[in-house]
């Protein structure tokens, strides 16, 4: 076995007058070292208070041999002191935070986790008296989604709040897709809320930009909401208006495949036959224009020669 390490310790002493040296404590130097790093911040304390006017006492308490001079034991009762306003200064700035307003443009700020969690008591009981407006509750799914913030409270009312909105047509399609972005962010899938979505928009898919779309339709199908089929194939092909060349001229992708949900709504064509698009149909039919061979009861009934450019019938 190595031989245990000696113990190194300090022999601690209070001087006199003469300089001579009563001893009063011996310390391993560990201890030692730590009571020094106490002295040095009772001292800068000290000193502190000086610079700032405020009165000190000239008696010293206990020191050592080569130290500056400690402050007497009732310095403990100011530390105490100035402790109780520190813990008071927290309190009220934490008291502040808590109280903080939620506004449009606090939301749009928001970049952290720490600043979200400020801002959330005032945004849930904001959300519980229905005090926001489109504005605020879209930049609130917003922060919520940048930050990360899951909370399942605010959660919870931001999702008895949204479906009224959508009822009552205060929602544009962006506003709905940042809701729905912040629920698929965050993990927190409620039914209610994909449906009134899908409810609201279902008949006004043709006015969504692209993109606003294909954010729904992505969000939908990650979070495995199922209960509006219908909708989500509106999304992928959005409804011909009846003006259209293509209304119930192009072949359903959706019928090929036998999985239309619209039945009788569909704006595109059931049926086999039909082309995908105008496009095919004009390279399917070209052969009509071109000149074919008739036989002769095809020339006695149309009067035309052995090779006609007339159209079949």
């Amino acid at each position: 076995r190595l031989p245990r390490p000696p113990r190194v310790v300090v022999s601690c002493c209070k001087l006199d007058e003469s300089g001579d040296g009563e001893p009063v404590a011996v310390w391993p130097l560990p201890r030692f070292y730590t009571h020094l790093e106490e002295l040095r911040d009772k001292y800068q304390r000290l000193c502190d208070r000086k610079r700032e006017g405020m009165p000190v006492d000239s008696k010293f308490g206990c020191s050592i041999a080569w130290g500056p001079q400690g402050p007497r034991e009732d310095e403990d009762e100011d530390e105490e002191d100035e402790k109780a306003k520190d813990q008071k200064a927290k309190d009220e700035r934490a008291e502040e935070d808590d109280n903080e307003e939620v506004t449009l443009q606090k939301l749009e700020a928001v970049k952290s986790f720490g600043r979200m969690m400020v801002l959330s008591e005032s945004l849930g009981k904001k959300l519980k008296d229905g005090a926001l407006g489109s504005s605020e509750v879209a930049a609130a799914c917003r922060a919520l989604a940048r930050s990360k913030f899951f909370d399942g409270d605010l959660l919870e009312e931001l999702c008895k709040c949204l479906p009224k909105m959508l009822e009552a047509n205060k929602l544009t399609a962006e506003e709905a897709t940042d809701a729905i972005v912040c629920l698929h962010e965050l993990n927190f899938y409620n039914k209610e809320l994909f449906s009134a979505v899908a409810k609201s928009f279902k008949t006004r898919v043709s006015a969504i930009a692209p993109a606003v779309r294909n954010a729904m339709l992505q969000c939908m199908e990650v979070i495995g909401h199922k209960q509006d089929p219908d909708f989500q194939q509106l999304l992928q092909a959005p409804p011909l208006l009846p003006g259209s060349p293509n209304y119930k001229t192009i072949r359903c992708a959706f019928f090929a495949k036998g999985t239309c949900t619209l039945g009788s709504l569909c704006t595109y064509a059931h049926n086999m036959q039909a082309p995908m698009n105008l496009t095919d149909a004009s390279k399917e039919d070209a052969w009509r224009s071109r000149s074919v061979m008739l036989t002769q009861v095809q020339m006695y009934s149309t009067g035309n020669d052995a090779y006609a450019s007339a159209p079949l019938l």
